[in-house]
């Protein structure tokens, strides 16, 4: 993973707490949706119920190393007449990726990837809308608010068509609980708390514990 900026411990201001391992819900606050997750041990799980113009329910269970590092990622969507199905994994000379379709989805661009070789194999792996993955994120590049902006390369799963998108995200702990996450998307800013968990992102979610 090439990445950009400074980081690494001798720059620490003091270690983070652990992430909570007891279930934990976001709540969406630009239209109805709630995310329940279970963080607990290396292959914790989430699921999610999503309202608006093409309501939709979502599971996924990820596999994590030691360093909150996300390496496999199983995510089912469904919707009203569709589904659709996404096994993606990290392996030593690049990513695997299996995606299945049921039913018709209208528009939604199809799931998975045809491009596989464009994927780096040490990107970040995050699910698109999933707090919890920015968290994991913050840890496994050290984020401290000395380090400045760090900008690394990220494969994105979307939600709900479960495209996957290779792109470069920079993440900037402006302060010790405020990140700034840019790159192939709208910016956002991210309030964590001191275990550097997402709690709050204005006009887009908020934790309710």
């Amino acid at each position: 993973m090439t990445m950009t900026g400074a980081r690494g411990p001798a720059l620490a201001e003091r270690p983070r707490a652990d992430l909570p391992s007891t279930p934990l819900t976001w709540q969406r606050t630009d239209i109805v949706g709630t995310e329940l997750v279970f963080p607990r041990g290396s292959r914790p799980s989430g699921s999610a119920i999503v309202a608006g113009k093409r309501p939709y329910a979502l599971t996924w269970q990820a596999e994590l190393s030691g360093a909150a590092e996300v390496d496999a990622l199983h995510v089912t969507t469904r919707g009203d007449g569709w589904s659709r199905e996404l096994r993606l994994g990290r392996a030593a000379t690049g990513w695997t990726c299996r995606a299945e379709h049921a039913g018709d989805a209208g528009d939604l661009p199809f799931a998975g990837t045809e491009q596989l070789d464009a994927l780096d194999p040490a990107a970040l792996l995050r699910l698109a809308d999933s707090p919890i993955f920015v968290s994991w994120a913050v840890r496994r590049l050290g984020l401290t608010a000395k380090s400045g902006p760090v900008t690394v390369p990220v494969v994105r799963v979307q939600v709900p068509s479960l495209t996957v998108v290779p792109g470069q995200v920079t993440y900037h702990l402006v302060s010790p609980q405020r990140l700034r996450i840019s790159g192939d998307f709208p910016a956002a800013t991210v309030e964590l708390d001191d275990a550097g968990m997402a709690v709050y992102q204005a006009g887009r979610m908020r934790l309710a514990r």
